[in-house]
């Protein structure tokens, strides 16, 4: 036996060593996540796109919207839809297109909230635009409200103020405080 293992011992460690070797890898081929399980993973960490395009509406459909952005994240149900650097054009019908800038936004599908934050600029079709840093949008409820100052701006005035409430359904535009109105010369013409 002695003997045996003199001759041979070269192939009884490169025996031993592959034996070694094979249970390790088969240890590392349990534990890997199925597909299912990779998936899951994935989700919960959420989709996230790059350079969006995206437009939803049809003839039949009162409102129709285009989003541009530079990225787009959608949580694991698909129930936040998050979005950085965005143009935002809302095209209702019988009713001026309006556009929407800003660096970003967050909107639930279950809420029917769109938030959106940073240097936002909104101008419409016939003359009319906006300024704030924050706007919060109930679709559910057709109201645009914020407690940031804000500049709006039309064909003969301007108006600042801090903390907005606009129902869209009713038209109803309300500043909360420290208002000032500017009218145009041609106003009083």
């Amino acid at each position: 036996m002695k003997r045996f293992f003199k001759n041979h011992w070269l192939l009884i460690c490169l025996g031993i060593t592959c034996i070694s070797v094979g249970i390790y890898v088969l240890k590392g081929f349990r534990q890997l996540p199925d597909d299912a399980t990779l998936e899951r993973i994935l989700l919960k960490q959420g989709i996230s796109l790059k350079q969006i395009h995206y437009s939803q509406g049809d003839i039949q459909e009162e409102i129709k919207w285009k989003l541009d952005a530079e990225e787009v994240r959608l949580t694991q149900e698909n129930n936040v839809v998050s979005f950085r650097q965005f143009h935002l054009t809302v095209e209702p019908k019988g009713k001026p297109k309006v556009q929407l800038e800003g660096r970003r936004g967050e909107y639930s599908r279950i809420t029917g909230i769109l938030q959106m934050w940073g240097d936002l600029r909104v101008s419409s079709d016939d003359g009319y635009s906006a300024r704030s840093e924050h706007l919060v949008f109930d679709e559910k409820n057709g109201l645009l409200t914020t407690d940031d100052p804000v500049k709006i701006s039309g064909p003969f005035f301007t108006l600042t103020g801090k903390g907005l409430f606009v129902d869209l359904n009713k038209e109803i535009l309300k500043i909360h405080s420290n208002v000032t109105t500017v009218l145009q010369q041609e106003l009083f013409s």
